[in-house]
């Protein structure tokens, strides 16, 4: 269960073929952990039916992107949709990095997937090394999840943790 007061941030990704991941995480700033608990894998979809999938699951929470995907992304804020003003770096030393991050964060479980996307999960498992770098192309949920991992400095709570105060102390009046 997500709580109200986790930082969440979701990202897309589009790809050549036309293909457009979408995921959402959610960070628990106590333990430090990142949750992705929803994606959404678009092969055919016009970006008006994107941006009413991607608004659903909440238009408040900033949406990350990359540089090439600038189209989409005045796109999806013409619809509503809280986009990062600012794209993603999306260069190779970058990628690099981050993706060693989300391994890294994978293995001492500091990211952790929802057992309920089962696309996200599909896909690591058929992620690897082309040599000796990361592939670009062909894994959307894997650079949307880079992208989000890269801007989760943006990410914002549904709900901040409030202290109760009275706004008049408990007095004995004589």
């Amino acid at each position: 269960m997500i709580e109200p007061t986790w930082k969440r941030i979701g990202a897309f990704h589009s790809e050549d073929s036309g293909t457009i991941g979408a995921v959402w995480l959610a960070h628990d700033t106590v333990t430090s952990v990142v949750h992705v608990y929803d994606v959404a894998l678009f092969t055919t979809e016009v970006p008006v039916v994107i941006a009413e999938a991607i608004g659903a699951r909440g238009r408040h929470y900033p949406l990350a992107w990359s540089k090439k995907d600038k189209a989409f992304a005045d796109q999806f804020l013409d619809a509503g949709i809280n986009v990062l003003p600012e794209p993603c770096a999306d260069a190779p030393a970058m990628i690099e990095a981050l993706s060693r991050e989300i391994w890294q964060m994978l293995r001492s479980s500091r990211l952790r997937v929802d057992k309920r996307v089962g696309e996200w999960l599909r896909e690591y498992k058929a992620f690897s090394r082309d040599g000796t770098s990361i592939p670009n192309k062909g894994f959307p949920l894997m650079a949307a999840t880079r992208h989000a991992v890269e801007m989760m400095n943006y990410a914002r709570a549904e709900s901040y943790g409030r202290v109760e105060r009275d706004n008049f102390p408990k007095l004995a009046i004589v």
